[in-house]
């Protein structure tokens, strides 16, 4: 689990608590006030903050006990755990919200006080701001965009390692408006580290490594395939290959200027009998999907049940009439090799990949072949297709 979904289900579960808001605003006051001070003990251990640790009296004291601790004993003891760290984190950005929107100059100032504990201190906002801000996160991802591309000019004493923090916070959002600040850094910064960190998360985004794998057919050519057999020989062949002769099809896709480029090699027993390059420009993709769940189970169920009828009724037919000739025992066998067919297919193509936390990409351009690269990481995965759609709209507007 990410550092973004573990604050977003601690954030989800704090604000069905009671007192929620009222003890979010409460930390959030200490932890903007130890901001201010520059006092880089705040949560991180005991000792005199910044700013007193006397308990609101509108709140009775159990209003600081939550699901992941209590808040009070966190502040005085410090954040020993990542649980810790997380809570604290959550309850400033619920904290905060009230203080949204505001005059510009102000926001600035706010996303410089949560880089700088990000930084110092072991509370982070940050990853919780989409969860406990909503929309009104826009706004600070704004600025902690411009912190990130240019720490000096921002003021507030922001410095080359607040760049890196609110870099890397912006890399870890899936919002659009921290999208947006991380284009911003790209094309505003100077910093050589920060360049070079955003070209490496560009490059780790904008590339695949897998297996080709065949492409999906369509419902008629399945059922062709499934009544000849060619179905179960197919797969039977592939499975042979696979352990008998190490043939693999090992592939790599990767983003480009030039569009979406496929390297790859058919390899058997170790060595290499085909390499090839495929070029799908952006402008000739029809459309690129991530599948993890078979989607035309239903239709093989459907098949499956249409061949087991037949076989019964054929069955019932030839014992009725006795056609010289007839042999129930073969058409069965028949029967099953079909309906093994639709399960070895099923299983390759939909069961495999997700039983290893894996799924395939499916790409298919205007005019040629449809691509299909299997033994993907999801992440990884939603990862390219949001660069291909970003460079799609690019693509488009010029």
């Amino acid at each position: 689990m990410s550092a973004a979904e573990s604050a977003s289900s601690v954030v989800e579960r704090l604000t069905r608590e009671p007192h929620a808001r009222e003890l979010a605003r409460y930390v959030a006051r200490l932890a903007l006030a130890a901001a201010d001070a520059r006092d880089a003990r705040f949560g991180a251990g005991p000792g005199e903050p910044a700013a007193p640790l006397a308990f609101e009296a509108t709140l009775p004291p159990e209003a600081a006990e939550t699901p992941f601790g209590n808040v009070l004993s966190v502040l005085r003891q410090g954040a020993q755990s990542p649980t810790d760290r997380a809570l604290l984190g959550a309850l400033v950005a619920l904290g905060i919200e009230p203080d949204l929107p505001s005059a510009p100059e102000m926001e600035q100032s706010l996303a410089a006080r949560l880089v700088w504990l990000a930084t110092h201190t072991p509370v982070d906002a940050l990853p919780a701001l989409d969860a406990a801000l909503g929309d009104k996160a826009a706004v600070l991802w704004g600025a902690v965009g411009r912190i990130a591309a240019d720490p000096v000019r921002v003021g507030h004493a922001m410095t080359r390692a607040e760049a890196l923090v609110a870099l890397a916070a912006l890399a870890g959002s899936r919002s659009d408006a921290a999208r947006s600040g991380l284009e911003d850094v790209a094309a505003q910064s100077h910093d050589p580290l920060v360049r070079g960190l955003l070209e490496s998360k560009d490059a780790s985004a904008a590339s695949l490594s897998g297996e080709l794998a065949p492409a999906p057919h369509g419902p008629v050519v399945t059922a062709l395939l499934t009544v000849t057999l060619l179905l179960f020989a197919l797969h039977a062949g592939r499975l042979i290959g696979r352990f008998a002769f190490s043939y693999r099809k090992p592939a790599r896709l990767r983003l480009s200027a030039r569009g979406l480029e496929l390297e790859q090699r058919t390899e058997m027993l170790g060595k290499v009998l085909r390499d090839r390059s495929v070029l799908v420009p952006l402008t000739n993709l029809a459309r690129i999907t991530r599948e993890v769940r078979y989607a035309r189970a239903g239709m093989y169920a459907g098949i499956a049940a249409l061949v087991i009828g037949s076989y019964l009724g054929m069955g019932l037919l030839i014992d009725g009439l006795r056609v010289p000739g007839g042999s129930g025992p073969l058409i069965g066998l028949a029967v099953l090799l079909m309906v093994l067919g639709l399960v070895i297919d099923f299983a390759l193509s939909a069961l495999s990949d997700p039983a290893r936390g894996r799924c395939r990409l499916v790409v298919v351009p205007r005019k040629g072949r449809t691509l299909c690269i299997g033994a993907l990481d999801p992440k990884r995965t939603d990862a390219m297709l949001e660069s291909v759609a970003h460079a799609g709209q690019a693509t488009a507007s010029r």
